[in-house]
């Protein structure tokens, strides 16, 4: 047990040593060294292959003659000169362990060990190398063009900076031994220079780079001739790049993806922008302590989106969700230090000058010759835009029944009201509604147009919305003295025409709570800021509850606890995944709707401004690396995407309530007054300064599997949906067959600055 105490302690005195000691026998003091490391049993293996390298100086100084193996031996003897052959040369100990190696002398060493590289290196260009200083931060990557550069001799010193030691999970990219594990990275790497060129000089930082270690190394024993920078902190990566700059010093960088080498020429562009420009707005101190997700947008910034190979840009969905970090690859990581190190090297000896960005990708390299073909799985919208003609055709097919007790508002009446009726919510902002007033009736039609997608199951998604709209158009009409009724007559031919809807006095007995909800119309909206987990009083769910289920047959549900929340935020994330990850769930979501800019909102008045959304950098980042089809298919083919998850997770963790609304049976006219209820609470919500933020993609999928039989799902997302639809019952209790409504967040948060655009009046209304 003490031998074993002993043993750890010295392991432990010597983490930090880098450095072999080398002796030479003809000096008194070197040879008591080398005598008590015998003495003190700190010898455990010794090398003396000195013959062969003599003989290996022997033929690499006599290329040209055939040299017989019977006649090394004098040709030995005769330049040793009388010296004993155990004494020639030097003899190198390695502390960490404990062995020890006979070498030839510095000069003779260098000549043969670099003899190979001739004439790729000559002789002269190898002395200029020998001058120079090259700085590498990080030792990922880092180590292995360290080590390329050390084989082919290609520094005269190396300062080595890293703060981190060896885990088990660098082992898929670091060239070591399991033995390692514990020791600082820059000490493996310094160990395994030493070990090929016990000559080599080598400086290792073991914090790091830091603000307080920048000067010494940068300039310490003189100004360093180039930086390599592999280091993760994005903070140390821009501050030594400024640095770098500041000093005139080129930079090169690995990315260990697509086989990317970036290459900054500040010792002859010393006013380039930092990283070509992409980080010149940002302030390094910002970025200190950013988490591994947080930093994935700078990454991108500095990288570009479009040059990040597919399965990274599937990865960093996944980071510090599924995985830690972004992956690196043995392969990649060899092939960054084989390239950088080449560069290195011909920009040290002014053989290479540019700066910019350079890819050896082997994915595009070397590939199959065919491709693999690929076949859209996103369905072709078979709908024209509604027109008027087929609208008064529609119309001119129905047979109105007269009604003594009708009025005929006027157009300016109708023009009102249809723009309260807009304002109402629709399934990715489409507004589905086409409206024609004529003769006293106001027609509500579909069109399926702008309504198709894949949320749209069934038209359900659609009728919802009719319902709201024609929810605020009521209760707008109500605060005008006019109360609307209407006729539900979708054909069954194509279901284009919704609703006629007619008007009559308002009587003189108003529910004041359903007047009270005008005032919440055109304030209505859906919030997606980040809130603060807030508790609800218990009046507040029973208003909700009150208004929402005034409407007949409508069912209200809240839940609070917990562990249902937490439930439910899996269900929910997880059918956000299945959404995402289904081609046309996906097609519809980027292109259908989301916009991607504020202009583009602004112009077309539909869909879903992505600044509305109230994510985090990160989360803007991911969603524009999932607005690649083809990231959507690398994700499904590794069976990823769980990071998908995390965004409804976090949003249902702050919320103070989810709130649920169905009604009795799942058929389009349940579906219309549905939207009703559901317009209501909204509204109400909104008075009582409640953000609603929707959570709706389990209805939309779970419609698919229970009256679908699946369609346009597969296998595996059925069967993962069946195991969540099964989940949501036990909680919610809500059976087969009820129309599934709404489902959503509540919580309190601050406004949004932006909100949906809605489209002009005049391009949906049609006054005959």
């Amino acid at each position: 047990m003490n031998n074993i105490s002993t043993f750890l302690a010295d392991f432990k005195n010597t983490k930090s040593v880098y450095q072999p000691i080398i002796l030479r026998l003809d000096d008194k003091s070197d040879k008591v060294t080398f005598n008590r490391l015998f003495e003190d049993a700190k010898v455990t293996f010794v090398c003396d292959e000195i013959y062969s390298q003599l003989q290996e100086l022997i033929k690499c100084r006599n290329p040209s003659i055939k040299i017989k193996q019977d006649e090394y031996p004098e040709l030995i003897t005769k330049h040793l000169a009388g010296k004993d052959i155990q004494e020639y040369g030097t003899w190198v100990y390695y502390p960490w362990n404990q062995q020890l190696v006979h070498l030839l002398a510095e000069g003779e060493f260098v000549e043969v060990r670099t003899n190979r590289n001739q004439y790729k290196i000559t002789r002269a260009e190898q002395d200029i190398i020998h001058t120079k200083k090259i700085g590498i931060i990080g030792l990922s990557v880092g180590q292995s063009i360290a080590l390329t550069l050390a084989m082919e001799r290609g520094f005269g010193e190396l300062r080595l900076a890293d703060f981190d030691e060896l885990e088990l999970s660098n082992l898929n990219r670091i060239r070591t031994g399991v033995r390692n594990m514990g020791l600082p990275k820059v000490v493996i790497a310094a160990r395994e220079i030493a070990e090929i060129d016990p000559f080599l000089n080598v400086t290792c930082f073991f914090e790091g780079l830091t603000e307080e270690n920048m000067n010494d190394f940068f300039l310490k024993n003189g100004k360093l001739d180039l930086l390599v920078d592999e280091c993760d902190g994005l903070d140390i990566k821009i501050m030594s790049r400024f640095k770098a700059r500041a000093l005139k010093i080129p930079v090169v960088m690995d990315t260990s993806d697509r086989g990317m080498l970036d290459v900054e020429r500040f010792d002859l562009e010393p006013d380039r922008p930092i990283l070509h420009g992409t980080v010149e707005d940002v302030d390094p101190e910002s970025i200190k302590g950013l988490t591994n997700e947080e930093k994935i947008p700078l990454v991108l910034q500095m990288l570009g989106i479009e040059n990040v190979s597919l399965r990274i840009k599937a990865s960093m969905i996944e980071v510090e969700q599924t995985i830690n970090t972004w992956p690196q690859l043995a392969s990649s990581v060899a092939l960054g230090g084989a390239v950088g190190a080449d560069v290195c090297r011909r920009i040290l000896l002014n053989q290479f000058h540019d700066s910019g960005r350079y890819y050896i990708d082997l994915d595009e390299i070397v590939s199959d010759k065919v491709p693999e073909p690929f076949i859209s799985q996103v369905p072709v919208n078979p709908f024209l835009p509604l027109h008027a003609d087929e609208m008064r055709l529609l119309v001119n097919k129905y047979q109105a029944e007269n009604k003594a007790d009708t009025i005929a508002p006027d157009h300016d009446i109708i023009n009102e009201l249809v723009t309260a009726a807009c304002a109402a919510p629709s399934t990715g902002n489409d507004q589905p509604w086409k409206w024609l007033y004529r003769d006293g009736i106001l027609f509500l039609y579909h069109d399926q147009y702008r309504s198709f997608s894949f949320g749209d199951f069934q038209k359900s998604a659609s009728f919802i919305s009719f319902g709201a709209a024609y929810e605020n158009l009521y209760i707008h009409a109500l605060s005008k003295g006019i109360e609307p009724f209407y006729e539900f007559l979708p054909d069954i031919e194509n279901e284009k025409l919704v609703a006629a809807i007619r008007f009559k006095k308002a009587g003189n007995k108003l529910n004041p709570e359903l007047i009270n909800l005008d005032k919440a119309i055109f304030k209505r909206h859906t919030n997606r800021n980040p809130s603060p987990k807030t508790e609800l009083s218990l009046s507040v769910f029973q208003k909700l509850a009150a208004i929402t289920e005034s409407i007949q047959g409508a069912r209200f549900q809240y839940f609070t606890d917990e562990h249902e929340l937490k439930e439910l935020g899996d269900i929910v994330g997880a059918c956000d995944r299945a959404r995402l990850l289904n081609p046309a769930g996906h097609h519809d979501f980027i292109n259908h709707e989301m916009r991607w800019t504020s202009e583009e909102a602004k112009i077309k008045k539909d869909g879903i401004d992505v600044k509305t959304l109230g994510f985090t950098n990160s989360q803007l980042a991911a969603l524009n690396i999932i607005r690649d089809e083809s990231v959507i298919r690398t994700i499904n083919k590794l069976k990823g995407g769980y990071g998908f998850d995390s965004l409804a997770k976090k949003i249902v963790k702050t919320a103070s309530a989810l709130c649920m609304i169905t009604l009795p049976k799942y058929d389009l006219m349940n579906f219309f007054e549905g939207g009703r209820a559901m317009e209501r609470f909204w509204l109400e919500a909104t008075n009582l300064n409640l953000a609603v933020h929707p959570v709706i993609s389990p209805f939309y999928l779970f419609s698919r599997i229970l009256h679908g039989k699946g369609e346009g799902l597969d296998t595996e997302t059925i069967q993962e949906l069946m195991g969540l639809r099964k989940k949501m019952d036990e909680i919610a209790v809500l059976g087969n067959d009820r129309a599934e409504v709404f489902f959503t967040k509540i919580a309190v948060a601050e406004e949004p600055a932006l909100k949906a655009y809605r489209l002009p009046i005049d391009e949906v209304l049609m006054l005959d």
